[in-house]
């Protein structure tokens, strides 16, 4: 090899051998960021800067915010940051914000002294959030849990009455309906305006075929929400879902009529026909304050057809077709394919009532809903004498 190849194959090694340490820096560099990078994600992680007492208001403001949205893991993410920072060095200091109005007025009064304030302030928000919490954990199913933070509730104020609210909830979803019954009495001992648990009391008592009782808890129940407070807990608001248990109830009763082992009384068509009034009438309020509510809706017509049915099975001489008519027409409007109702007023038009045409246009409406041959027959038939009685009219 002659001594200029060698010095350029020493060359190029130099130059290889640079380039690979160079490349070596760099990933030692990149692996030294990504070591210290973790270190410090990992120290933050581990000792987070505790949430200030100055925060508190803004978490429990903005938890109850989500709260009421049903964003129950961001809700309870703030209820939380809201007990971290009541334990700060500083939970001590001057707490204000939302609940320190409440009792402004026990100061006022002598009730309490201003030294006392803070620390009953600060007793509020712990027992608001705990309670939320343990509701929020009961709404997701998680009752062990539920009942652990509602006992940090109860031992802050035992008699609230949304410790006694929840516990009955918690206590009824393990079959436990005795001693739920007693926490909805304690509720109802401090606070008989409670609609919710005249309402909860009310199931209960249904279920246990209590049905005067659950009557009176039920009618509580829609009294005390008359504005329909919307309830997290619950599909819809107090006030409409006891008008649906009052309904059911009073159709309970109903049925229960029907097992009499004597002869109805003028006394008992007088209450059976009020009953069944009542529970329509329920049901309709329902409905206009809540069209979406389907169940609802299911419950009317099956009433409305129960009532119409009633009126077709008068004695001959009384029956009311054009009331039943009425009837299966509300039915129609609740529902445009409940092909019974249709039918059925093409029955009273054509057999009763012997309007041909109502009848007609009631058949097409059946067959094309249903395109069953014998409705078919029912409209040739019906276009057949329309068409002959006009012949003879000209």
């Amino acid at each position: 090899m002659t001594p200029t190849k060698q010095i350029e194959r020493k060359s190029l090694l130099s130059l290889l051998s640079s380039r690979h340490w160079l490349f070596y820096a760099e990933v030692a560099v990149i692996v030294g960021f990504v070591v210290l990078a973790a270190f410090h994600i990992r120290r933050i992680g581990a000792e987070p800067e505790p949430p200030q007492l100055s925060q508190v208001d803004t978490f429990i403001a903005q938890a109850d915010s989500h709260f009421e949205r049903q964003d129950l893991v961001s809700a309870a993410l703030f209820y939380w940051r809201a007990l971290q920072a009541l334990e700060t060095e500083h939970s001590q200091a001057n707490a204000q914000g939302r609940f320190s109005q409440e009792i402004s007025d026990e100061i006022r009064t002598g009730t309490v002294t201003p030294n006392e304030h803070n620390q009953i302030a600060i007793q509020k928000i712990r027992l608001h959030a705990n309670l939320r919490i343990a509701e929020i954990y009961s709404q997701s199913n998680w009752l062990k849990d539920a009942k652990a933070r509602l006992e940090y509730a109860a031992r802050i104020q035992p008699e609230h009455e949304g410790v006694h609210l929840l516990r009955g909830k918690l206590l009824r979803d393990e079959g436990l309906l005795t001693e739920a019954a007693e926490e909805f009495l304690a509720v109802l001992k401090n606070s008989p305006d409670n609609a919710e648990a005249h309402y909860l009391l009310g199931v209960l008592y249904q279920g246990s075929k209590q049905l005067k009782e659950a009557t009176t808890q039920y009618k509580k129940a829609i009294e005390n929400d008359p504005d329909l407070r919307d309830v997290s807990s619950e599909k819809a608001p107090i006030g409409l879902l006891a008008r649906l248990q009052l309904s059911r109830t009073y159709r309970k009763m109903l049925q229960d009529y029907q097992f009499l082992d004597r002869e109805f009384t003028n006394e008992d068509m007088a209450e059976v026909t009020r009953l069944e009034a009542q529970a329509i009438l329920l049901l309709e309020q329902a409905l206009e304050k809540r069209p979406e509510m389907n169940e609802v809706t299911d419950d009317l017509i099956s009433l409305l057809f129960a009532r119409a049915a009633a009126l077709e099975r008068e004695d001959i001489e009384t029956r009311q077709y054009v009331d039943a008519l009425q009837v299966y027409e509300r039915i129609v409007q609740l529902d445009a394919e409940e092909v019974r109702a249709w039918e059925r007023m093409g029955e009273i038009y054509a057999g009763f009532l012997g309007d041909k045409a109502a009848a007609l246009e009631m058949y097409r409406k059946v067959y094309e809903l249903e395109s069953h041959p014998t409705v078919l027959a029912n409209i040739k038939s019906l276009e057949e004498d329309l068409s002959t009685e006009t012949e003879w009219e000209e």
